[in-house]
């Protein structure tokens, strides 16, 4: 009677090469470790051991697997192994095909229809609702099947640290944090109060970080990664990581100096803010413009000053592309261990060619902060619940602090971070991991609330500060500004459903930061999200991992900050007060893309399976930068030319006047209801900060003022042009051709004073 070979009998196929090399049939398996999605396996009787994904050559055994030594023949002083691992993760040529993933290709097929049909201008919702029903139809049955489950998180052993810290630092941090307090009084950072809060701080990572320090193991790691890179997969994986960073640099920064095209009220009043930065005025709270935090102007500041941008839109753009560039890696960080490196890859490759990123982060304003600081602590807080470590916490509890010095909106992390957490308690097995986990929420929290006490102290400090800082989320959450529109339920469950659906609908009507009336997402990235977020809440369902659980919950809740703009519910969806949900959505489209790979691949074996798979993530992959490419660079260009005014145009002719037969303070602006803010024109002349504005009932002022005069003004504005022209009768009149339509504007020059002004 034949029986089945060992797995003794294999591995000495392979280390012998007199021998026949044997070929191991995969084994039952719910989820492949390495390659999700390839469905059920037949059993059979034999060893236990980790399967082989198909799609691998002969050759690649020995790269993943190592030098086998065999008990008895371990090198002269070496300990002999318990047992013999083989963690294989490869599988030889003549592996068959799995079964046609019909169901995961007909999800594919079905959201990308979908997705196409709620594309703008020829839309049809109806039929967008029935193809995408039809999809998630075809992916919870591709999941029923075990056809496509997605990729599963990795499993880890987590570390059992005692609950404890260090007691010197304990009875230093209270008087720390108390001293911080008191000095940072008077919005001011000061020589003083800036390193004793610096010492706040380094105490509170010093109480509780658990050694290594970072600088004891630098050496260590670089060693290691060194000689990873030796083994030629992970080579190859850097040089795709190399090849994904290009793509991403050039989403950023491609045009930056033009795409958006010009500044707009809110730009005058950052660079003011800046102004009093680089002049020595270091804030705590900018109170301009109903407030602001400090994150973005002390990084603007950095880029004028040190980079040499100067106090220019360009100056803001740098600082916000920077930070949009700074979240990526922990998109990839994120997606690595909530899946595996594909995921990660796929994560961040679509989030940084994203339309949606692309353009809160172009537009110059303090919205990329929320996802920059949002990424981090979701990284540190979802690795330190799996790995039990501490300093991940620390690390979340730093990110956390800074963050609430960045954007408003951010203020919704600490909450979510709290509900993390309580997910995570009511998923843990044991009862030492729940207080573990509880004592590491407290160690986030106090970090965090020591790299806040600046902005507590502003906010304490009297009661038109307190308003001052909260007047943004009160306007918009309460009712300071205006009384609620309607019943709150109502309005609160229309907004969640918006903000929702505006991935494949529509992410809103503010010009300044979107393509209005469109979709969030690209094509693509839409049908992978909505069709990768039902399976993974029936896998919820099915396997109850709190990791799934907190992607599901992670999208809506880090949108709360645009649902409940319960008293503006027009305001909602907006692409800005979501941009934290950037960092979830785009980890559900790297989940989909790799489950729908891996069914490919599976399908295939290793003859064209493999090959079969990277042409449609290929495909895919440049369709949705195709699309990201013409929405950036062409629709939102085009729609913020027409909509925004052309200060840039009017700032060029009071410099070239300036340049040639006049100087800066013998040129003005005439100010015309809804035209352009006279501050911006006087930065785009190069003059900061000027206002060039000139009443008409002043201009008989500029009488007194010595040589050529320039003055621009609306082409509708006629009694200004009457009265210029009784005052200056020689005066020289043209019209400015903008290169935008209905953006013209009239010059009117005063070479030579030439006779006296006729009476009015």
């Amino acid at each position: 009677m034949k029986t089945e070979p060992s797995l003794l009998d294999y591995l000495k196929s392979v280390i012998d090469p007199r021998r026949p090399r044997l070929r191991i049939p995969e084994l039952e398996g719910d989820e492949s470790p390495v390659l999700p999605g390839a469905g059920p396996i037949p059993a059979v009787e034999a060893p236990e051991v980790t399967s082989l994904p198909p799609g691998t050559s002969d050759g690649s055994f020995d790269e993943f697997m190592g030098p086998v030594v065999l008990p008895g023949n371990e090198p002269r002083g070496a300990a002999p192994p318990a047992t013999v691992k083989a963690p294989l993760r490869k599988a030889p040529e003549t592996q068959p095909p799995g079964p046609a993933p019909w169901r995961t290709l007909a999800m594919l097929v079905l959201a990308l229809a979908a997705q196409l049909s709620l594309e703008p201008p020829d839309r049809s919702l109806s039929l967008g609702i029935v193809l995408y029903g039809l999809a998630f139809a075809a992916g919870i049955w591709a999941y029923a099947a075990g056809e496509n489950r997605l990729p599963a998180p990795r499993g880890v052993e987590p570390k059992d640290m005692p609950v404890q810290a260090r007691r010197t630092g304990s009875w230093l941090l209270l008087p720390l944090a108390a001293f911080t307090f008191v000095l940072m009084g008077g919005n001011q950072f000061t020589p003083l109060n800036l390193s004793v809060w610096a010492l706040a701080i380094g105490i509170s990572v010093w109480t509780f970080w658990q050694p290594p320090w970072p600088w004891e193991s630098l050496r260590r790691r670089a060693a290691d990664q060194m000689q990873r890179l030796r083994r030629p997969e992970n080579l190859r994986w850097l040089v795709v990581l190399s090849l994904a960073a290009l793509v991403i640099l050039f989403f950023r920064f491609y045009r930056l100096g033009d795409v958006p095209p010009q500044m707009f009220s809110d730009h005058a009043e950052k660079l003011q803010d800046v102004q009093d930065v680089i002049n020595g005025d270091l804030r705590i709270f900018f109170p301009r413009n109903t407030g602001r935090e400090f994150v973005q102007m002390y990084l603007t500041a950095f880029t004028a000053s040190v980079l040499g941008f100067g106090l220019t839109f360009m100056a803001l753009k740098m600082g916000t592309a920077l930070a949009g560039l700074v979240t990526m890696p922990f998109i990839y960080l994120l997606g690595v261990e909530l899946g595996n490196r594909r995921v990660g890859l796929f994560a961040m490759l679509l989030a940084g060619m994203s339309y949606w990123l692309n353009v809160i982060t172009r537009v110059a304003l303090r919205f990329s902060l929320y996802p920059l600081f949002a990424a981090p602590v979701l990284y540190f807080v979802v690795r330190g619940l799996r790995r039990g470590n501490r300093n991940d916490f620390i690390w979340a509890g730093i990110f956390l602090g800074l963050g609430l010095h960045g954007y408003s909106t951010y203020r919704f992390v600490p909450i979510f971070v709290v509900l993390l957490v309580g997910l995570f308690v009511l998923h843990a097995g044991t009862m030492p991991r729940r207080i573990q986990s509880v004592y590491h929420l407290g160690v986030v929290a106090l970090l965090a609330f020591v790299i806040f006490l600046p902005l507590l102290r502003f906010t304490t400090e009297n009661e038109a500060n307190r308003r001052t800082v909260l007047y943004r989320s009160m306007t918009r959450l309460g009712t300071a500004e205006r009384e609620y529109p309607g019943p709150l339920s109502e309005i609160f469950l229309d907004n969640l459903w918006d903000a929702m659906t505006m991935m494949a609908w529509d992410n809103g009507e503010t010009w300044v930061h979107s393509v209005v009336h469109r979709p969030a997402l690209d094509v693509v990235s839409a049908a992978l999200f909505y069709s990768g977020y039902i399976v993974l809440l029936v896998r919820y369902l099915h396997r109850r991992r709190w990791e799934d659980g907190f992607l599901l919950l992670a999208v809506p809740f880090l949108m709360m900050p645009s649902v409940l703009s319960l008293a503006f519910p027009n305001e909602n969806p907006s692409l800005n007060r979501t941009g934290g949900a950037i960092v979830p959505v785009f980890l559900v489209v790297g989940l989909a893309l790799d489950g729908v790979m891996g069914a490919v691949r599976a399908w295939g074996g290793s003859k064209w399976g493999r090959q079969a798979a990277l042409s449609l993530v290929a495909v895919l992959l440049f369709w949705a930068a195709a699309q990201n490419y013409t929405l950036v660079f062409d629709k939102y260009y085009q729609q913020f030319r027409l909509s925004s005014w052309n200060t840039s145009e009017l700032g060029a002719v009071i410099r070239n006047f300036a340049d040639s037969v006049g100087d800066e303070e013998s040129a003005w602006v005439v100010p015309w209801p809804h035209w352009v803010d006279t501050r911006l024109v006087g930065i785009n002349a190069g003059v900061f900060i000027k206002d060039y504005a000139l009443p008409r009932e002043r201009l008989g002022e500029t009488l007194a003022v010595p040589g050529p005069k320039l003055f621009l003004l609306n082409p509708l504005d006629e009694e200004t042009l009457s009265e210029l022209l009784r005052l200056y009768p020689g005066g020289n009149l043209q019209t400015y051709d903008s290169d935008v339509p209905g953006k013209d504007f009239l010059i009117f020059l005063v070479s030579e004073p030439s006779g006296s002004p006729q009476p009015p």
